[in-house]
């Protein structure tokens, strides 16, 4: 008898074991797909968090006087099947924008469109592309998310000033040249403040947003970094449900 009651008692265990698992996978396959959207957005985020830091970053080197001129080079890189997005900051000394604004054959602070050089290699003082390895400068990778282009760069330069503010590549505005005197066409002629940041999957291989800043297809996560010609950064994500860039 009491042997007969143990066996009972080990097939109710077991009865109770599968349902369980029952539970808990029924559980896991409702939750999944939202825990896996939230850690890919956290992921995104987080890269997007990185950019917004560096641009960040190499702006207080400006208000320190480390550097008087300084870009924030952004090169959306497509190698066959392997794509980075890889940000660079980089720095030009005061002493080498004394040089360019004295040097009475250059008309440096005219070219709009050439001064946030990204094609001379000797153009910046510390540069993490040619070998700087100071901490004030810096590069990062990364592979899980990207921009509005494929295979293209594009910079924008700042100064303590912002006198010097303007841009380059992909960034350079597309705004028609602008009436008046010299200050307000360059300021007309510079370039876009923004800088849409979305997560790379198989799918997608760029942010399809257009020219009023809203995206003209699905995005699960979707930022815009934005900055003001003071070098003022801000965070910003599309709210789907709203339809409307949310202040982060």
């Amino acid at each position: 008898m009491l042997v007969l009651e143990k066996k009972n008692n080990q097939g109710f265990n077991l009865l109770e074991l599968i349902v369980v698992v029952v539970i808990i996978g029924i559980i896991s396959a409702i939750g999944y797909p939202n825990f896996n959207e939230w850690r890919q957005d956290r992921e995104t985020r987080s890269s997007v968090i990185k950019i917004k830091s560096l641009i960040e970053g190499i702006n207080a080197q400006v208000q320190r006087g480390q550097y008087a001129f300084v870009q924030v080079h952004i090169l959306e890189e497509a190698n066959g099947a392997d794509r980075n997005l890889i940000v660079t900051s980089k720095g030009m000394k005061p002493e080498t924008l004394a040089s360019l604004l004295n040097d009475g054959s250059s008309d440096w602070w005219e070219n709009v469109a050439e001064r946030c050089n990204i094609t001379d290699d000797t153009y910046w003082d510390d540069d993490p592309d040619q070998g700087t390895d100071k901490i004030e400068v810096r590069q990062i990778i990364l592979d899980n998310v990207a921009t509005t282009w494929e295979g293209d760069n594009a910079a924008v330069c700042f100064s303590k000033n912002e006198k010097w503010y303007s841009g380059a590549g992909r960034l350079q505005s597309s705004m028609p040249p602008g009436d008046g005197d010299a200050l307000e066409v360059s300021m007309k002629n510079t370039m876009d403040n923004n800088l849409f940041i979305c997560r790379r999957t198989k799918n997608r291989s760029s942010c399809d947003v257009d020219t009023n800043g809203s995206p003209n297809s699905d995005h699960k996560q979707l930022y815009a970094i934005e900055w003001s010609r003071f070098g003022n950064v801000t965070l910003e994500k599309w709210n789907k449900k709203n339809s409307e860039w949310i202040k982060q």
